[in-house]
């Protein structure tokens, strides 16, 4: 494995590594506000536990193709991107506690108990921004970047992921909105970064 891999590797594992914070502070948190609007009226509707799980794979893939393919520059923005987005969703987390109400799930069948099993070992803080959301988002952003016709797809993906949040009633609608003003800046901050801040970065580091 060439040297470069390795350190997008473990790059990206820095990434992963703040994200993993959500799952403590979620399980952990007490207190808090609750962020529901009176148009947060989603019914439960347990088949969008599909979508909403399989982020986690869509995820996956996207880092490891994004690690091996991207190009260095847009590499270099997508990662900025992340670690910002990452952290600042952590941090309000940490500083501004937020949690949803989970839903009573009456149902046996295979959904149900997913759903009944991700509402316990994900917790019930962390809810604004939502993660599911801001991954998502700023994934699709850079990806947009490196596959632009490809726009209407991120799009889609998009849409189905806020509605799997609000349709299992993972989240509310000020969660879906935080998690994309977050990636929005992420996003924004990763291409500052690739054309501003890393070019004054590696001036001042050769300087010392």
């Amino acid at each position: 494995m060439e040297p470069p891999l390795k350190k997008r590797i473990l790059l990206i594992l820095l990434v992963v590594a703040i994200q993993s914070i959500y799952t403590p502070t979620s399980l952990l948190l007490e207190g808090g506000i609750e962020p529901k609007l009176p148009i947060d009226v989603f019914p439960l509707w347990v088949i969008w536990v599909i979508p909403y799980v399989l982020c986690y794979p869509l995820w996956i893939f996207a880092l490891v193709w994004l690690v091996w393919k991207m190009e260095e520059h847009l590499f270099r923005a997508t990662l900025a991107g992340l670690l910002f987005t990452c952290s600042l969703g952590i941090s309000i987390f940490i500083l501004f506690p937020t949690y949803v109400v989970p839903p009573e799930i009456t149902g046996t069948d295979i959904l149900s108990r997913l759903l009944r099993f991700l509402q316990v070992a994900g917790g019930d803080h962390d809810a604004f921004p939502s993660a599911h959301i801001y991954i998502t988002v700023i994934l699709a952003f850079f990806y947009n970047e490196w596959y632009p016709r490809g726009k209407w797809i991120w799009l889609l993906i998009v849409i189905i992921v806020a509605l799997s949040t609000l349709f299992t009633r993972q989240h509310y609608i000020l969660d879906v909105v935080g998690g994309i003003v977050v990636a929005w800046m992420g996003y924004n901050f990763g291409l500052w970064w690739q054309k501003t801040g890393f070019k004054r970065w590696n001036i001042l580091h050769n300087n010392t």
